[in-house]
C-alpha cells in the first residue's frame, strides 16, 4: 500500500513475548491499535538465533522479501544479525546501545518512584525480590540508592533472587521468610508477575500482604488491578512507549542517525502497601 510502512517486531520467544510479561505484548497491543491511523503494517516474527548464522541470515532475507522495511526487537543479539544485514532496526527496551535507535523505559526512575512511595508510607527497612542477576538492573539500582539515601536501610541479607520460574519461586519465598529471624516491612519487586508467587509464599508461613508485609511491582500488569489486594505498581506507560516508538519509526525511516530515549514512568498506588504511623 502506498505511504504504509511495514514493521516486523522479531522477539526469540513469543511465548515469553505474549505470556510471561505483560509490558512487550502491551507495547505491541497499542502500536496496533495505532497501526491504521499511522499506517504501519505490523506482524509480530520469531527469529530462532539457535539455528546459526546462515539460517539467521535466511531468515532475514525471507523477511526482506516480504516488504518489511524496520525491525523492532528487544535482543542486542538480533540488533547485531540485522545490522551486519544494513536493515533498519530500533531495539526496544533492550538498554542503551550507540549503533541504533534505542527505546527503554527509566528503569532508574522506576525504583527511584518505588522508594520514595515506601518511605511517604513509612517504611524505613526495605528488600528486593528479583531474578538472577537482578543486582545489576537499573530498577534495583534505583530503588536501594533512593530509599537508602534518604534515611531507610536495605540490609544484603533481604536482597532476594528469585528462580526463573513461578513454580520455584512459591518454596523459595516459604523457605526464605520462614528462616529469616525478622522481616522488612517492605519488597521491592522486579515486576508485577513476581508479586503472584510472592504472595502465595508468604502465605505459607501465615504472612498477609499488606497487613503483614508490603510489596511494591512494576510493569502495572494488567491482571494486577483485580488481584486481592490490587498491585502497587510502577507503570511504564506502554501507551506512550508505544508513541515513542512509533515516532522512531519514522525517523529512521529518514535519518539513519541513533538516538536514545528513557520513557517516563509513574507510580499507582493501590492496595499491596500498607501506611505506617
Amino acid at each position: 500500500l502506498e505511504g504504509w510502512t511495514r514493521v516486523a517486531y522479531l522477539t526469540q520467544n513469543i511465548e515469553f513475548f505474549n505470556f510471561h510479561t505483560s509490558f512487550f505484548a502491551g507495547v505491541y497491543n497499542h502500536l496496533q491499535r495505532k497501526a491504521v491511523e499511522q499506517k504501519l503494517e505490523l506482524f509480530l516474527l520469531e527469529l530462532d538465533l539457535k539455528e546459526g548464522t546462515n539460517s539467521i541470515y535466511r531468515q532475514i532475507r525471507e523477511m526482506r522479501t516480504n516488504g518489511i522495511e524496520v525491525f523492532l526487537c528487544n535482543s542486542g543479539q538480533i540488533v547485531d544479525a540485522l545490522s551486519e544485514q544494513n536493515q533498519k532496526v530500533i531495539l526496544v527496551q533492550g538498554g542503551a546501545r550507540d549503533d541504533c535507535i534505542s527505546i527503554y523505559c527509566d528503569d532508574y526512575a522506576a525504583g527511584q518512584v518505588a522508594a520514595n512511595h515506601a518511605l511517604e508510607m513509612g517504611h524505613t527497612q526495605a528488600g528486593t525480590f528479583f531474578p538472577g542477576t537482578g543486582k545489576n538492573s537499573p530498577r534495583y539500582q534505583g530503588f536501594v540508592e533512593t530509599f537508602t539515601s534518604n534515611g531507610g536501610t536495605c540490609p544484603k541479607e533481604y536482597h532476594w533472587q528469585l528462580p526463573g520460574t513461578h513454580d520455584k519461586m512459591i518454596p523459595q519465598v516459604a523457605e526464605l521468610s520462614r528462616e529469616a529471624d525478622s522481616l522488612p516491612s517492605l519488597f521491592y519487586c522486579f515486576a508485577d508477575h513476581l508479586l503472584f508467587p510472592v504472595i502465595r509464599g508468604f502465605a505459607e508461613n501465615q504472612l498477609r500482604v499488606p497487613d503483614d508485609i508490603s510489596l511494591i511491582g512494576t510493569d502495572n500488569l494488567y491482571w494486577g488491578k483485580y488481584a486481592n489486594p490490587p498491585f502497587t505498581t510502577v507503570d511504564l506507560c506502554e501507551d506512550l512507549f508505544a508513541d515513542k516508538l512509533i515516532e522512531a519509526i519514522g525517523h529512521v525511516k529518514k535519518d539513519p542517525t541513533p538516538y536514545r530515549l528513557a520513557v517516563p514512568v509513574k507510580l499507582i498506588p493501590r492496595g499491596t502497601v500498607r501506611k505506617i504511623n
